[in-house]
């Protein structure tokens, strides 16, 4: 049936055989498999392109079940020809192949010629196969091991950033932290900051604002692989001025990952360079960037004592239970829970009860509402802490 699908008049039926020979080849005997493979490499060199990338996106799982004879002497020239197509579109799906080639042959003599054919995908002509070798770069990081200098796979990291497509830079930014974290740890932060953040930085104020939401996702994951000092010297400018940018998406994307950082560099610089930021946020106009800030505070609370809380954001935590949009609202009544664990029970019937009983004479129904949720979360957080009370007091 494969055989015959293979050799079909119409480019469909030779398509659908593509993901069988896989699945057929281990189950095969001697002279199956020599027809199996000489069918497939038919397929690869067939002269309708849609056959052509069915094969190429199928490399990879035929590459796992050839024997690794055939594979050098036959499958290695099919890649090669694949990854050299003249359809930037087959070209793209031989991204896949050659990362399972590089491991397959690690320990290989022919490795050699998988990686030249790798890296020229890497800096193919075509954006599509950049952007494709962008999206597998940490795959391709791990699969080279250590068969590959730190120097040549961050040279061709940071060119997929430094790539004039926004496309290519916005997958590639994304991809920062999955790819720092996998560098060699002795040198992680010297490269890190010499040869990766002399390129990120640019893109933080990147014309292309999806490279900006992008990198403002996953850059403060960089915060735990520096430490305390590098990250206030080199990251810390950057969390900054991406915390203003114009784009609310970016905004809300550093607010949401602002625990990475806040673990790192402790209180005294929390205080000083972030606060100020977060702050002038939680009056943002847009009220997903104001949600998310709402969302961070339990979190900041724990990182802040208690009478600095009191003074810088307490008042801020009370003035979102009359914010005009509900989920504002609802997500201010749900964090009262949390800071009454804090703080403790005596704290929360000393500032919080009297400002949402205050709630309950507003003229504004929806601020009376927010009034009835908020005292059925803390009776019920109050009921807790007396029990637990009174179950230390019976042990003693």
């Amino acid at each position: 049936m494969i055989l015959r699908l293979a050799q079909g008049d119409w480019f469909t039926s030779r398509t659908s055989s593509c993901g069988l020979f896989s699945v057929a080849y281990p189950r095969a005997n001697p002279a199956q498999k020599t027809e199996l493979r000489n069918s497939y490499r038919a397929l690869c060199r067939d002269d309708t392109p849609m056959v052509r990338r069915a094969a190429a996106s199928k490399l990879g799982e035929v590459a796992k079940v050839w024997e690794k004879d055939y594979l050098k002497s036959e499958l290695l020239q099919i890649f090669e020809d694949l990854s050299r197509d003249d359809q930037d579109s087959v070209r793209l799906l031989s991204v896949d192949p050659g990362i399972q080639m590089v491991t397959l042959l690690r320990d290989e003599p022919e490795l050699t010629t998988v990686k030249q054919a790798l890296k020229d995908l890497i800096e193919d002509k075509s954006w599509r196969v950049r952007y494709m070798a962008a999206e597998k770069i940490v795959q391709i990081q791990e699969a080279y091991a250590n068969k590959i200098s730190t120097e040549e796979i961050v040279t061709l990291y940071t060119n997929l950033l430094k790539d004039a497509e926004g496309e290519v830079r916005d997958v590639a930014s994304m991809k920062l932290q999955g790819f720092c974290s996998g560098l060699p740890t002795e040198n992680r932060a010297k490269v890190i900051i010499e040869q990766i953040l002399p390129v990120v930085k640019p893109l933080a104020s990147d014309a292309n604002q999806h490279v900006k939401v992008s990198l403002a996702s996953v850059v403060m994951g960089l915060a735990p692989l520096l430490g305390e000092k590098e990250t206030v010297e080199h990251l810390l400018p950057i969390f900054l001025s991406m915390l203003r940018d114009d784009t609310p998406e970016v905004r809300l994307n550093i607010i949401s990952s602002l625990d990475k950082v806040s673990k790192v560099i402790g209180q005294n610089e929390l205080t000083n360079s972030l606060l100020p930021a977060i702050i002038e946020l939680a009056e943002d106009g847009k009220w997903r960037v104001r949600l998310a800030i709402v969302e961070y505070m339990p979190l900041l609370a724990e990182q802040l004592n208690q009478q600095f809380f009191e003074d810088k954001l307490l008042k801020l935590c009370m003035t979102w239970l009359t914010d005009h949009v509900f989920a504002i609202r609802e997500a201010a009544t749900n964090i009262l829970k949390q800071l009454s664990d804090k703080f403790g029970a005596e704290w929360t019937v000393q500032h919080i009860i009297p400002k949402v009983t205050e709630l309950s004479k507003d003229a504004n129904y929806l601020h009376r509402m927010t009034c009835l949720f908020s005292q059925k979360i803390l009776f019920q957080m109050l009921n807790l802490m007396l029990q637990k009370l009174s179950k230390k007091l019976e042990k003693h």
